[in-house]
């Protein structure tokens, strides 16, 4: 058996040696050259296209290997993968969400915002109202979509069900205090974000996650788009509805008998007396600024309110309780706007707008839109505002099938559709506020987008009137006799 071995290789070599010897033949013959070159000139032809389809089929693998979900092109967009999430490249600012949800149409239109928000880099904390039993959530497509194959789209999520916030009481700020206690205290959240921004459950995103990130990046950086944003390092604490813009209005601002400011001056100023920073008793007298209870705040003033909410003598401890006392309405629109509009270093944070109302930017910083607010949202027209101003736009209502959804009380938040986007665009704005599906789901197929020209222009007309649904059956079945079926 060995010597056979051998023998077949030895004839095997000597085979090698004749081919070797033949090919040798080929290009040393003249009149077979022609021949030799086109048969090398084809063969190098042919191992070029298998090549080219093997890198692409590796390169096709190696997407779907680091994509499993597999996000889908549209255009020149990057658009959602299987879970409904966004790509995300790990650039940008590190964006610490805190959401509330507190009825059942609130956890049904969360997971639609949560899902808008999510990028591995970012936080999402939850509150769940104490008014809502924990078992709604726990058999909620939001718990499938955080602890499901989807994984919240590798976000860090942590929802938490702690207070009972009671409308027009103190406890509306609870929760929030809350999220920015475990963002500033708990280990696993320190130093990990960049930005502050608290959302109701019933709000959207107009841009992705990844443009938000990039908006709200370091002046010091770039973008992979190579600008240089400007939102970092401001603190917004208004909405559209606010009568001074992008800036909280100072009470003052409003006529001597408006409601607002009578409710908050009828016990007189807010002189509050507290220890200083260097141990000594003072008074000092804060001037009620009105914002919004949805706000988006920088790190530093977020660590400056839990750290002074700790010290109970300190001026924004003594605030909170002197707020308490007097029992005033919207304290969650007048806390957090006061502190920052009556603090020396803080109140530098406010945006400065131009005559028109948007944003002032730097000379030497580049925004590709124009910002007038930061969150669009509809709300006290139900009468003029404190100028004489009034909207003329109608406003979309509740069906009477919709019996899930509650409706909005008469100075609002009203809910918000694609009529509305007109103005959702002239604002700027980069979260609007209220939305649902019952009402229009239009608009979760429309935002969010990457850029503001991809928002369509569509307003109110003049006049709306819908027509009622027509039920067809008895009208069927008559046309079924009248054929003789």
């Amino acid at each position: 058996m060995l010597r056979k071995r051998r023998g077949r290789t030895s004839n095997h070599a000597s085979n090698q040696v004749h081919i070797l010897q033949s090919s040798s033949f080929l290009c040393r013959n003249p009149k077979e050259r022609l021949h030799s070159k086109q048969i090398c000139s084809l063969s190098f032809i042919l191992s070029f296209i298998l090549l080219f389809c093997i890198i692409i089929l590796s390169v096709v693998y190696t997407v779907n290997a680091r994509n499993k979900r597999g996000h889908i092109r549209i255009g020149d967009d990057i658009q959602r993968d299987n879970c409904g999430c966004f790509p995300h490249d790990g650039t940008g600012a590190r964006i610490a969400y805190f959401v509330t949800l507190h009825n059942q149409r609130t956890l049904d239109d969360s997971v639609v915002l949560v899902r808008n928000l999510a990028a591995a880099s970012n936080i999402i904390l939850i509150h769940i109202d104490e008014k809502m039993p924990l078992e709604s959530y726990e058999t909620s497509n939001l718990k499938d979509f955080i602890h499901g194959e989807c994984k919240a789209c590798e976000a860090t999520v942590v929802v938490k069900r702690k207070y009972n916030a009671k409308w027009g009481e103190w406890s509306m700020n609870e929760p929030t205090h809350w999220s920015m206690m475990e963002l500033v205290t708990n280990p696993k959240f320190v130093d990990q974000w960049d930005v502050y921004i608290n959302l109701s459950s019933d709000s959207l995103p107009v841009y992705t996650p990844q443009v938000l990130s990039n908006l709200f990046q370091s002046r010091k950086g770039t973008n992979r788009s190579g600008r240089t944003d400007t939102l970092r390092g401001y603190n917004f604490v208004t909405s559209s509805s606010c009568i001074t813009g992008l800036a909280p209005t100072n009470i003052n601002m409003f006529p001597p008998m408006w409601h607002k400011r009578k409710h908050y001056e009828h016990l007189g100023d807010f002189n509050i007396s507290f220890i200083d920073n260097y141990g000594e008793q003072t008074t000092e007298q804060l001037i009620i600024h009105f914002g919004s209870q949805w706000m988006i705040l920088t790190p530093d003033f977020v660590r400056y309110l839990v750290t002074s909410l700790q010290d109970k003598d300190s001026l924004t401890s003594k605030f909170k309780a002197e707020l308490i006392a007097r029992r005033v309405l919207m304290s969650d629109e007048t806390f957090i706007p006061t502190l920052i509009a009556n603090h020396p270093s803080f109140r530098q944070t406010i945006p400065v707008v131009e005559r028109d109302g948007a944003l002032r930017i730097k000379s030497s910083e580049k925004l590709s839109f124009s910002i007038k607010s930061v969150r669009y949202e509809r709300m006290d027209e139900n009468l003029p505002d404190a100028f004489g101003r009034v909207v003329h736009d109608q406003r979309y209502q509740v069906p009477d099938y919709a019996i899930h959804v509650d409706i909005p009380r008469e100075w609002g938040p009203y809910y918000l559709g694609t009529y509305d986007l007109g103005r959702i665009k002239d604002s700027g704005a980069l979260f609007i506020r209220k939305v649902s599906r019952t009402i229009d789901p239009n608009l979760h197929h429309l935002l969010p987008v990457t850029k503001p020209e991809q928002i369509p222009t569509i307003r109110w007309p003049s006049e709306v009137k819908v027509s009622g649904k027509v039920n067809w059956e008895p009208i069927l079945e008559y046309t079924k006799r009248m054929r003789g079926q």
